[in-house]
């Protein structure tokens, strides 16, 4: 296939992606033969006199390429996220590469469920980096016992409590969010007396 015609045929698909609310099935290596593409006229424009008219068509047309291959792949992209929250994709007619994006969404949409409707917690790495020196204010539901930590920077040991029921009291919050989740304490949420 000429040249031409490759670049004719990515067009179309773009184009007609671009005008429907589905997504179109596609060859599984649409998304390598457009890269492919591009190298070739890389490689042509290195080859080429800056002077020759020949150079400022092929860079147009790589540049157009690389447009058209981002905005297809952002199509496709939102069009993958939408099947895949309203549960009725199939990995049929996709690329390589979005096979592998749709299995990463299913198992973050999955984890998340189970976050929200199970209460599991965030990774421990993730919850750690998100939250790192945050607090967060809480009343106590039950008694807890003194709860001890080691501090993942040096290592020193600091401990909170014992608390009683009905304490308010401010912990790191992913202890916070542990005790919220078992029941044994309620968040409170403190005016901003800043202002």
């Amino acid at each position: 296939m000429s040249g031409e015609n490759r670049y004719n045929q990515i067009f179309h698909i773009w184009r007609n992606e671009r005008q429907t609310k589905e997504l179109l099935p596609v060859s599984s290596s649409i998304y390598s033969k457009i890269r492919q593409r591009i190298k070739t006229l890389e490689d042509r424009l290195e080859n080429s006199d800056t002077e020759d008219v020949s150079f400022n068509i092929i860079r147009e047309r790589k540049e157009r390429l690389s447009r058209i291959l981002n905005d297809l792949a952002r199509i496709r992209m939102h069009k993958i996220i939408q099947g895949v929250l309203k549960g009725n994709l199939t990995t049929e007619g996709l690329a390589i590469e979005e096979i592998g994006f749709v299995k990463d969404l299913e198992r973050l949409f999955e984890e998340h469920r189970g976050r929200v409707f199970l209460g599991e917690e965030y990774p421990e790495s993730c919850d750690q980096e998100v939250t790192q020196g945050m607090m967060m204010t809480i009343r106590l539901l039950q008694d807890v016992p003194e709860i001890v930590v080691a501090s993942p920077e040096d290592g020193k040991r600091k401990s909170f409590g014992p608390f009683k029921k009905e304490d308010i009291v401010r912990l790191p919050i992913q202890y916070a969010k542990t005790l919220i989740m078992k029941n044994a304490a309620d968040r409170i949420e403190l005016p901003n007396l800043s202002s």
